[in-house]
């Protein structure tokens, strides 16, 4: 009888001690998340938790992060950002349209989710997540290399398109391991490409130098592709998704560089091919899509001499055409005359 008791007390010793093991391991991984998300949020190396992060007093609001992993912080900035109107697209999108040219909606309630070099396949994830956040108003900017692109290197998520993946990708964006390793300047600072970004998710780009816009020329000939009718299915899943809100469908304008190289490359049809398709897409669905392929005809554009006022370089237009975009899209008054 007594060893019996004896053995109780140990046995409940032991458990009483495991318990403290377990509270106090607890509370120390409480402490220890707790000090990682702090750090993370502090930090904001992706701009999505703070209105002005502490890296931006060091860089000027350029960052080599938002530069290269714009799908993640585009999408994570189109979860948490408040806004009654998105701009959806390309980088054409982040480099053209500038939301402190938008009058029809207050600057601070517009948010550009142009995401570099996305691809029709990528459309529906994104309008996936635009959607989620039930804003009133949306446009969604398309260009020929979203139909013609065979892949990039790192796709959207699909998962993204689900409450439960949105979730994680928030959650991730605390606890993640790749939010720790990007919350230090040494991950923001030292990028390539000069200029900033602002809070709304546009991009201030300075004027390339002809050194620069030629070897972007030259990328263009050598990743301008035919046109793929297959990607429509892309689009016509994003309409779908952003069937409840007041959308605006536009072909983005075009430089006469860039018809030289499709011209040069035998593709002109092809780009005739897609504006035909997508506008056939559209009224099918009933969303007339606006052309605005030809909006930058009067601004001639030379790789060979640099940016100008209105391209900085073939591909990308400035808030010269962009406001002129926005013109046709009802989103900003037109100058007096």
């Amino acid at each position: 009888m007594l060893a019996s008791e004896a053995q109780a007390r140990e046995t409940l010793a032991r458990e009483i001690l495991a318990r403290r093991f377990l509270v106090l391991t607890a509370v120390f991984l409480a402490f220890l998340v707790t000090g990682v998300a702090g750090r993370v949020i502090w930090f904001d190396a992706y701009w999505v938790f703070r209105q002005d992060p502490p890296w931006r007093h060091e860089t000027g609001g350029n960052s080599r992060l938002l530069d290269r992993q714009t799908r993640r912080a585009k999408v994570l900035q189109a979860l948490t950002r408040p806004y009654d109107l998105a701009l959806i697209g390309s980088s054409t999108v982040y480099h053209g349209l500038d939301p402190a040219d938008v009058t029809a909606v207050p600057g601070s309630r517009v948010f550009n989710a142009g995401i570099s070099a996305i691809i029709a396949t990528e459309l529906p994830v994104i309008a996936a997540v635009v959607a989620s956040r039930a804003p009133a108003r949306a446009t969604l900017g398309l260009d020929y290399y979203m139909f013609s692109r065979p892949g990039v290197p790192v796709h959207l998520d699909e998962a993204l398109a689900t409450p439960s993946g949105r979730l994680t990708a928030l959650m991730g964006s605390v606890l993640g391991r790749y939010a720790l390793d990007d919350s230090r300047l040494a991950a923001v600072a030292g990028g390539d490409d000069p200029g900033s970004w602002t809070r709304a998710g546009f991009r201030i780009t300075p004027p390339l130098p002809a050194a620069l816009t030629l070897a972007n020329d030259a990328t263009r000939r050598r990743t301008t592709a035919p046109f793929r009718p297959e990607t429509l299915a892309g689009l016509d899943l994003a309409l779908d998704r952003l069937s409840g809100l007041d959308l605006t469908v536009y072909l983005s304008p075009v430089s006469d560089a860039q018809r030289r190289v499709l011209a040069e490359l035998g593709l002109l049809d092809d780009f005739s091919q897609w504006r035909e398709a997508v506008m056939r897409l559209g009224a099918a669905r009933g969303r007339p899509v606006l052309d605005l392929t030809g909006l930058g005809d009067p601004y001639p554009f030379d790789p060979a001499a640099g940016s100008t006022p209105a391209w900085l370089d073939n591909l990308h237009y400035t808030p010269l055409i962009g406001r002129q975009v926005l013109e046709r899209l009802g989103l900003r008054r037109p100058p007096a005359r």
